[in-house]
């Protein structure tokens, strides 16, 4: 059975190789002349985010707003967790859900001017929505002979940050960039249930800590939380520690002198964020979040490449801030970084703090 599963996906591999080169052919046979980008007249845009991951969702929410405020409708196809995460974010034309064997002809009979991917992935299924989608323009990345995209943007620069891809297709659509911010709100059911979990504590400062990443290699250890923790009560009387994250593998934890968000989500995380005055984190979502509120952080990150490029993750994918410290670390896992290390940098950043933060207390609902 294991031989014959083998010789299946060989198989699937080759056929997709085969199927998007035929398509990249069809394309070459119908393209009339060379498109030109006219940007005066692509007003009507959607932003594809295909793999549905939040952090990457948050660096385009910068290119969402700049496009709306100058006169774009602007409508983005990625899955739920990123559709939760903006459902806060009211400049939003629509959202549609990707999934990747469904009829879009829905989305064909929207007639979109341009449809902007920024993802370097050039896969048959991508290409083939690319296609279908039928958009007057598409912008890509590292597109070069793929015709189905008829505006490639060359980026493959290990030194630029990734909001540069950002401001390169701003401009290429007319709209300034002179600064690129993310933008983030809270859903009002959010804030609710944050509110309700912190109803009634008093507190100086509130420091939020998420351990947990989608790879192991990224992720802190028990006993890393836990020494940041000790570290905190001791340097921060006063402060309340939260750990954002899944609740059952925060809950796993059991750590003390901490909480967590019961039924936390993302759209929990987004208000934690915004309420805190410091935050802890390794590699994710959450360290970009921080930018969009222009938080304090430490964050913790390896130096894996990353998968589509190869280009340096810790460079492309930096918190790109003033408020953020980032520790790059050679170890292959976060978990192997000594504590120390990071709770000097926390250290450094609570006497900061503390210089900001006056005495709070939630209201009981």
């Amino acid at each position: 059975m294991k031989l014959f599963g083998k010789v299946t996906r060989v198989k699937n591999l080759l056929l997709r190789k085969v199927k998007l080169r035929l398509l990249i052919s069809w394309c070459l046979m119908r393209k009339r002349g060379n498109r030109s980008f006219e940007p005066a007249s692509a007003k009507k845009v959607l932003l594809l985010r295909l793999d549905d991951k939040i952090g990457d969702m948050v660096v385009a929410t910068g290119v969402i707003k700049k496009l709306a405020d100058s006169g774009h409708q602007v409508s983005v196809l990625s899955g739920e967790a990123c559709k939760n995460m903006l459902s806060g974010v009211k400049h939003i034309a629509k959202f549609y859900i990707y999934q990747r064997r469904e009829s879009l002809r829905a989305l064909k009979k929207q007639h979109f001017d341009v449809v902007i991917d920024f993802d370097d992935v050039t896969t048959y299924e991508r290409c083939r929505l690319i296609y279908k989608l039928g958009a007057r323009h598409a912008i890509g990345f590292n597109k070069q002979g793929y015709p189905m995209y008829d505006t490639s943007i060359d980026f493959l620069d290990a030194d630029t940050h990734i909001t540069e891809r950002h401001k390169r297709v701003l401009r290429l659509l007319g709209v300034g960039c002179a600064e690129y911010c993310y933008d983030l709100e809270p859903t009002s059911a959010s804030v609710d249930k944050v509110s309700a979990a912190l109803a009634g504590l008093h507190y100086n400062a509130l420091i939020a800590i998420n351990p947990f990443t989608g790879s192991e290699d990224k992720d802190l250890s028990r006993q890393q939380t836990q020494d940041i923790i000790s570290l905190i009560k001791s340097r921060a009387k006063n402060s309340l520690i939260v750990l954002i994250g899944q609740e059952s593998k925060v809950a796993a934890l059991n750590m003390a002198d901490c909480i967590y968000i019961p039924g936390s989500t993302v759209n929990t995380a987004v208000e934690i964020v915004k309420r805190a005055d410091l935050i802890i984190s390794p590699d994710t979502s959450i360290v970009h979040m921080a930018c969009a509120f222009n938080k304090r952080l430490v964050a913790i990150y390896n130096q894996r490449k990353l998968k589509d490029t190869g280009l340096p993750g810790h460079v492309i994918w930096s918190p790109n801030y003033g408020n953020a410290v980032q520790i790059v670390t050679e170890k292959e896992n976060v978990s192997d970084v000594p504590v120390e290390v990071i709770n000097q940098q926390i250290g450094e950043q609570i006497a900061l703090m503390e210089n900001e933060c006056s005495p709070r207390r939630e209201v009981a609902l």
